[in-house]
Protein backbone atom coordinates (compact mmCIF):
# COMPACT_ATOMS: atom_id res chain seq x y z
CA UNK A 1 0.00 0.00 0.00
CA UNK A 2 1.36 3.40 -0.93
CA UNK A 3 2.01 5.95 1.77
CA UNK A 4 -0.36 8.85 2.38
CA UNK A 5 1.28 12.24 2.00
CA UNK A 6 -0.20 15.26 3.76
CA UNK A 7 -0.14 18.92 2.72
CA UNK A 8 2.53 18.81 0.01
CA UNK A 9 3.08 22.42 -1.02
CA UNK A 10 2.18 21.88 -4.70
CA UNK A 11 -1.01 20.02 -3.71
CA UNK A 12 -2.01 22.75 -1.24
CA UNK A 13 -1.56 25.41 -3.91
CA UNK A 14 -3.49 23.51 -6.60
CA UNK A 15 -6.36 22.45 -4.37
CA UNK A 16 -6.67 25.83 -2.62
CA UNK A 17 -7.15 27.33 -6.09
CA UNK A 18 -9.82 24.74 -6.95
CA UNK A 19 -11.65 25.24 -3.64
CA UNK A 20 -11.59 29.02 -4.10
CA UNK A 21 -13.08 28.47 -7.58
CA UNK A 22 -15.71 26.22 -5.98
CA UNK A 23 -16.67 28.87 -3.41
CA UNK A 24 -16.76 31.62 -6.05
CA UNK A 25 -18.95 29.50 -8.33
CA UNK A 26 -21.50 28.80 -5.58
CA UNK A 27 -21.50 32.45 -4.44
CA UNK A 28 -24.32 34.33 -6.10
CA UNK A 29 -25.83 37.79 -5.90
CA UNK A 30 -28.47 36.96 -8.50
CA UNK A 31 -29.75 33.74 -7.00
CA UNK A 32 -28.03 31.33 -9.41
CA UNK A 33 -24.58 29.79 -9.04
CA UNK A 34 -22.13 29.73 -11.94
CA UNK A 35 -23.16 26.32 -13.25
CA UNK A 36 -20.60 26.25 -16.08
CA UNK A 37 -17.74 26.61 -13.58
CA UNK A 38 -19.35 24.10 -11.23
CA UNK A 39 -19.54 21.56 -14.07
CA UNK A 40 -15.79 21.97 -14.61
CA UNK A 41 -15.08 21.20 -10.94
CA UNK A 42 -16.79 17.80 -10.95
CA UNK A 43 -15.95 14.64 -12.87
CA UNK A 44 -19.64 14.22 -13.81
CA UNK A 45 -19.66 11.18 -16.14
CA UNK A 46 -16.79 9.63 -14.19
CA UNK A 47 -18.64 10.29 -10.98
CA UNK A 48 -18.59 7.86 -8.11
CA UNK A 49 -21.09 9.69 -5.88
CA UNK A 50 -21.68 13.18 -4.54
CA UNK A 51 -23.05 13.88 -1.09
CA UNK A 52 -24.49 10.47 -0.35
CA UNK A 53 -26.73 11.73 2.47
CA UNK A 54 -30.39 11.74 1.49
CA UNK A 55 -32.51 13.56 0.52
CA UNK A 56 -29.77 15.35 -1.43
CA UNK A 57 -27.84 12.57 -3.08
CA UNK A 58 -26.42 13.52 -6.46
CA UNK A 59 -25.25 11.43 -9.38
CA UNK A 60 -24.24 14.46 -11.47
CA UNK A 61 -24.31 18.25 -11.67
CA UNK A 62 -27.80 18.19 -13.22
CA UNK A 63 -29.08 16.57 -10.00
CA UNK A 64 -27.36 19.30 -7.96
CA UNK A 65 -28.95 21.98 -10.11
CA UNK A 66 -32.41 20.48 -9.56
CA UNK A 67 -31.90 20.25 -5.79
CA UNK A 68 -30.55 23.81 -5.66
CA UNK A 69 -33.60 25.11 -7.54
CA UNK A 70 -35.89 23.40 -5.01
CA UNK A 71 -33.90 24.79 -2.07
CA UNK A 72 -33.82 28.27 -3.60
CA UNK A 73 -37.60 28.27 -4.01
CA UNK A 74 -38.20 26.82 -0.55
CA UNK A 75 -35.96 29.38 1.20
CA UNK A 76 -36.78 32.20 -1.24
CA UNK A 77 -33.04 32.60 -1.58
CA UNK A 78 -31.65 35.80 -3.07
CA UNK A 79 -27.98 35.71 -2.06
CA UNK A 80 -25.52 32.98 -1.23
CA UNK A 81 -21.87 33.34 -0.25
CA UNK A 82 -19.35 30.59 0.46
CA UNK A 83 -15.91 31.36 1.80
CA UNK A 84 -13.27 28.77 2.58
CA UNK A 85 -11.43 29.10 5.86
CA UNK A 86 -7.66 28.84 6.08
CA UNK A 87 -7.75 25.26 7.39
CA UNK A 88 -7.39 23.25 4.17
CA UNK A 89 -5.89 19.79 4.59
CA UNK A 90 -4.78 17.85 1.53
CA UNK A 91 -4.05 14.12 1.65
CA UNK A 92 -2.53 12.33 -1.34
CA UNK A 93 -2.31 8.65 -2.08
CA UNK A 94 -1.04 7.98 -5.56
CA UNK A 95 -3.12 9.90 -8.11
CA UNK A 96 -6.02 10.63 -5.73
CA UNK A 97 -6.29 13.53 -3.31
CA UNK A 98 -8.85 14.12 -0.60
CA UNK A 99 -9.40 17.46 1.05
CA UNK A 100 -11.15 18.82 4.10
CA UNK A 101 -11.94 22.49 4.62
CA UNK A 102 -14.43 24.49 6.66
CA UNK A 103 -16.58 26.96 4.75
CA UNK A 104 -18.50 29.92 6.11
CA UNK A 105 -21.87 30.35 4.42
CA UNK A 106 -24.12 33.39 4.37
CA UNK A 107 -27.54 33.14 2.75
CA UNK A 108 -30.09 35.94 2.44
CA UNK A 109 -33.76 35.47 1.67
CA UNK A 110 -36.14 37.66 -0.31
CA UNK A 111 -37.65 38.98 2.94
CA UNK A 112 -34.24 40.06 4.27
CA UNK A 113 -33.52 37.20 6.68
CA UNK A 114 -29.89 36.20 6.95
CA UNK A 115 -28.68 32.68 7.66
CA UNK A 116 -25.09 32.03 8.74
CA UNK A 117 -23.58 28.63 9.25
CA UNK A 118 -20.44 26.58 8.82
CA UNK A 119 -20.06 23.41 6.81
CA UNK A 120 -17.17 21.03 6.36
CA UNK A 121 -16.53 20.05 2.77
CA UNK A 122 -14.74 16.77 2.19
CA UNK A 123 -13.77 16.15 -1.41
CA UNK A 124 -12.02 13.37 -3.27
CA UNK A 125 -10.23 14.65 -6.34
CA UNK A 126 -8.66 13.05 -9.38
CA UNK A 127 -6.46 14.78 -11.92
CA UNK A 128 -8.03 14.62 -15.39
CA UNK A 129 -6.55 16.44 -18.38
CA UNK A 130 -4.36 18.57 -16.11
CA UNK A 131 -7.19 19.67 -13.79
CA UNK A 132 -8.24 18.36 -10.41
CA UNK A 133 -11.93 17.36 -10.48
CA UNK A 134 -14.10 16.00 -7.70
CA UNK A 135 -15.18 12.39 -8.00
CA UNK A 136 -16.84 12.39 -4.56
CA UNK A 137 -17.96 15.10 -2.17
CA UNK A 138 -19.86 15.26 1.04
CA UNK A 139 -20.78 18.11 3.32
CA UNK A 140 -21.07 17.84 7.08
CA UNK A 141 -21.36 19.97 10.17
CA UNK A 142 -18.23 20.36 12.29
CA UNK A 143 -18.37 18.57 15.61
CA UNK A 144 -18.69 20.67 18.74
CA UNK A 145 -17.31 18.11 21.18
CA UNK A 146 -15.18 20.76 22.89
CA UNK A 147 -18.32 22.55 24.10
CA UNK A 148 -20.54 19.67 25.15
CA UNK A 149 -23.03 20.45 27.92
CA UNK A 150 -23.89 17.49 30.14
CA UNK A 151 -27.49 17.08 31.21
CA UNK A 152 -28.32 16.22 34.81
Amino acid sequence: MSQIKKNLSEDLTSLQTRINQYCAAWTTQAGEPDWSTIEQLYANEDLLHYDAVTPHSFANVADMKEAFTEMKQSLRLMFLELKAREDLNVFRRGDLIWTTVLQDIIAKTEDGKELRFVQRQTGIWEELNGNWVMVHEHLSAPSSLQSVDFLD
